[in-house]
Formats: structure tokens, sequence, C-alpha cells
């Protein structure tokens, strides 16, 4: 009895009829493909496209005005005599990278700018004077390819605004600054009837004139150097802080206590002297240091 062979089982894959040489044949009239053609010459023509937005994969940096406060002044602060850096507009502008903040800096003029981070502290010590540290790379001595001397210098800042009639601006400044900064609000004690110009009740245009613009920049410096050792001694515990590796600077660092009565003796007599006609201070060659690396 004539039984037929076992059913094949059906297969995955199409099945050729190898009795038809020519149905192997591949040509777009009597195939198709599960691939879309490509025609060598096409590619050759669209290798290096015309249009021009096509070459700049990344995005166009810019920068944006967040703000400006007239009527600012920068000193240096240093113990012996704080610098002045420089006197105008402050600007806080934002670098952006397509709709991203990369970073937040703040400017006066075309010579002084420094960053703005979580990490570097600004203090607001009344209503028209804050204080800003920013530490840089010290220059250590290389031996063996290696940095003998790891270390940070720590430089101390002031910032005086003329804030007569700007209150809703210096408003603005805080918020900026909470926002990029680790902002905090100190209180000094034991200036408050000191003999200085009151920024406060000064106007941004009042600078405009040499003479008061000159009693006004005397009174900062002697601000800011009387209380140098204050700054130094908080600049120095956030320093540590951040050394020993907490990531941010912790807002519970409290300002460093009043002003003694010696310093604000000694600040008395260095105003009485620096308002003086043709006065000059000298300043020291580590003052110098700082101040190139300031506005490097």
């Amino acid at each position: 009895m004539y039984s037929s062979p076992p059913k094949q089982p059906s297969s995955l894959y199409p099945q050729v009829d190898l009795s038809n040489p020519d149905a192997t044949s591949s040509s777009p009239s009597s195939s198709s493909s599960l691939y879309p053609s490509l025609d060598m010459k096409d590619l050759a023509e669209n290798l290096f496209p015309d249009d021009a937005t096509a070459l700049h994969t990344h995005q166009d940096s810019a920068e944006q005005l967040l703000l400006k406060v007239p009527g600012a002044i920068v000193h240096l602060i240093e113990r012996e005599t704080s610098i002045e850096l420089a006197c105008g507009d402050l600007c806080i502008v934002s670098l952006l990278q397509g709709d991203n903040v990369v970073a937040v800096f703040a400017r006066l003029g075309d010579d002084i700018q420094w960053p703005l981070a979580k990490d570097e502290p600004v203090v607001k010590l009344d209503a028209s004077h804050y204080f800003f540290t920013l530490r840089v790379p010290s220059n250590g001595s290389f031996e063996d390819g290696k940095d003998s001397n790891q270390t940070e210098d720590v430089l101390n800042y002031g910032l005086t605004i003329a804030a007569k009639g700007q209150e809703g601006l210096l408003k603005e400044l805080d918020r900026i600054l909470e926002t990029y900064s680790c902002f905090s609000v100190q209180q000094v004690k034991g200036i408050e009837n000191w003999n200085l110009v009151d920024a406060r009740n000064v106007a941004p245009e009042e600078l405009n004139r040499k003479e008061k613009r000159d009693l006004i920049v005397g009174s900062s410096m002697a601000y800011w150097t009387t209380l140098a050792p204050n700054v130094e001694d908080y600049s120095g515990s956030i320093a540590k802080a951040i050394a020993s590796g907490s990531g941010y600077v912790v807002k519970g660092i409290l300002w460093c206590g009043d002003v003694t009565v010696d310093r604000l003796k000694w600040g008395n007599e260095f105003l009485s002297k620096r308002i003086k006609s043709g006065s000059t201070s000298e300043i020291s060659p580590e003052a110098l240091r700082r101040m190139k690396r300031f506005v490097s």
C-alpha cells in the first residue's frame, strides 16, 4: 500500500522556486524589497547639505540681563586698606545655552565680573552693603608634576549701593541672589552710630559729582576696612565648611560678632586721614596680588 510522504512543517521564511532561475534576479520592475532602495548618487550629493543650520548641531550661547542697579561701588576688602575696584552700574547677567542657564555673573562695567554660585556666600549687612566671597586656586609650586601647595585664596569684596530711591531694585537683587547664590542676611553691631556717609540716603546720580563721589567712596573704603577682620573670620569658616566636604555652604554659619571698639577707633582714624585732600594709602604687596587675581 502506497503512503504519501510526511507533510513538511511550514517555514518561517519564504520559499524560493528554483525551477525558474529568472525569478531570483532582482529588478525594480519584477520584485519588491523590504528595504528602501539607496541611490549612491543621492547620498554623495547630500553629504554636505546646503542648509547652514544643519551644520550647527549645538545651541548658540547668549547673555541675558536680569537686573541693572545704578550707583554701585566694589572694594576688595583688606585689613589695612580696602581697594576700590569699580564704580558704576551693577549688572546681573545670565549666560544661556539655548533655553538653559549655564552661569550667572555680577558685573560692573567692562572690567569687573564674578560668578554667583550656590557654594559661594553672599551676605547682606544692611540696605546698602553686601559682601561676596570667592574662592580661587592659589599659585602653588610644582614638583614632579604635582602641585605642592594645593590651597585656595579666599577673596572678599564689598558692594556698596547708593540706595536712595532704589528700594524696588534692591528687593529684586535680593531675590536673584537668593536664587543663584548662598544668600543670607546678617546684622553688624557696633557701627550704627559711627560717623559714616549713610549710602541709604545717597541717590545714584550723586556719584556723578566728584566731591560727593570721593566722600562716599572714602566712607565705603573705611567701612569695609573696619569690618575686614570680621569678614575674614566669616569667610574662613565658610572655607572650612566647604573643605570638610559638606558639598555646599551651610547657611547656619553666623556673622562673627560685634565690631570691636579698637577696630572702630582705628577705622575712624582711617576715615579722617582718607578724606583729607591729597591723602594716599599704602597698598601691601599681598593686597596687590589679590587685586590682580580678582580683576583677571
